[in-house]
Order: structure tokens, then sequence, then C-alpha cells
């Protein structure tokens, strides 16, 4: 006697005779190779557009330090001046686009796991922002920091947009940039906190989409992809970015977790 079948198992048996007979899953397979092969293919490119940006850059900014350096203060001040500009401004798009060529590296594989001295870091991501910090008179305020378990260029490159971010949207001069950590369940949770106009509630989420921007940046000089890559990062890691609720105070605080 042939047993009875459902009406779901009707249809099951129809989906997977469909499969068999049209040779489903070899075209499955097929569509998978196509879409991997895609990937590679865009994966190359940007790490081969970011190269060709990198060249110019490095370019403007050695021939700014060198006119810089022929040129004194009392001559050509304004001179100077925009040179200072125009210098900053290179190397916060090198930067850019080396995090950019970091990433389209690493897209295809796994995140190497090993201790990041996160006060170390960012010790040398200040370092590296000492140009803008006394530009804008700002004072950082650094606590303590943990090790975490990670990928060292990824997280400074996460780290430097973070202060980048901070610094573009503090007070013109005299603004204070602070720096912090506190352990919760699981992992670290570290913070990077500015001054200024709160984000609105609306732009909480949408501030951390590609070439976004908000009211208050569109004075602003950026490509709005820094808390794109901030967020990309956190989460390759298997962490998290947010926008922390000032409860209408003054400031923004980005707060990024971390897994042990």
């Amino acid at each position: 006697m042939t047993p009875v079948r459902s009406a779901a198992q009707e249809r099951a048996a129809t989906i997977g005779d469909g499969i068999v007979n049209d040779n489903g899953i070899d075209a499955l397979h097929a569509r998978i190779a196509q879409l991997e092969r895609e990937r590679d293919a865009a994966e190359g490119f940007a790490a081969l557009a970011a190269h060709e940006l990198m060249a110019p850059l490095v370019l403007t900014e050695a021939c700014v330090s060198l006119a810089g350096e022929r040129l004194s203060a009392e001559e050509a001040p304004d001179l100077l001046q925009a040179l200072d500009v125009l210098g900053r401004g290179a190397s916060r798009t090198r930067r850019l686009v080396e995090a950019l060529l970091h990433e389209a590296r690493a897209s295809g594989r796994p995140v190497r796991r090993e201790a990041v001295d996160l006060d170390r870091l960012t010790r040398d991501c200040l370092a590296m922002l000492d140009p803008d910090i006394q530009a804008r008179e700002a004072h950082i305020v650094l606590g303590s920091m943990p090790v975490v378990r990670g990928e060292g260029e990824m997280l400074g490159g996460l780290m430097t947009n973070l202060l980048v971010n901070a610094l573009k949207f503090s007070p013109r001069l005299g603004g204070v940039v602070t720096i912090g950590s506190e352990r919760v369940d699981g992992g670290w949770a570290f913070f990077v906190e500015s001054e200024g106009p709160p984000i609105p509630e609306y732009d909480r989420e949408r501030i951390f989409e590609p070439y976004h921007r908000g009211r208050g940046e569109r004075r602003a000089r950026g490509a709005g992809l820094g808390l794109t890559i901030c967020r990309r990062i956190a989460e390759r890691h298997g962490g998290s970015i947010r926008l922390a609720d000032t409860a209408g105070e003054d400031g923004n605080r980005f707060v990024v977790t971390l897994p042990d």
C-alpha cells in the first residue's frame, strides 16, 4: 500500500524533483562561483584604485612640506597657512585611502586575533594627528585603555577615524576630546567623546551609512566614509559601534564594543 503524503510533503517532493531534474545544485554552485569571481574582481579594482590614489597624495604631502620649509612666516604667512591646510587635507585623505586599501585586502579573510594594546595604539594615532590637534588647540584626555584581541592595523584605522571625526566636529579652538574604556559583559567597550552640538535623533543610525552627511556635517570636509569604515571594522571583529545617548546634553560619544 502506497503511503499517503501530506500537502507539505508533496510540495517538498515537487521542489526536490525540480532541483534534480533541472540540475539546480550545479546551477547553484555555478552561481556561487560567479559571485566569488565578481567579489574578487571588485576587491582587485578597489585595491588598484587605492594604489593609484596614493601616489599623488604622497607627492602632495612631500611638496607641501618642502615648500613650507623654504618659506618664512614673516614673508608669506597667508601662503604658509594655506599650505598647512592643504597638507593636513592630503594627510587625512591618504589615511582614508590606506584604510580602504587595507579593508579591500582583508575583506576576504578572517580577522587575525592577536593582543593589541589600545593605550599604545591610541597614543600612536594621537601622535599622527598632532598637527590637527595643535591647529585646533584641542585638549586630549586619555583614560585607561585595555589590551584587546584583534587586528592591530584595522583597529588603528578605527581609532584614527574616530579621532578625526571628534576633532572635526569639536569647537574650532580649545575643544576637549575624551578617550576611555570600561569592562562590559564578555568584552571591552571603549569610547571617543567630543564636545559640540549632539547629533539629532533622526541621524543617529544614518551617520554610519556610506556618504551620509548630517545637517552639521555639510560644512565639514570629508568623504563621509569614516564612520562606515569604523562600523565595518568593529563588526568584522565581532563587535559593534553606536552613538551613546547623551540625554540632550552637548557632546557626542561613540562607543565601540569588542568581545574577548
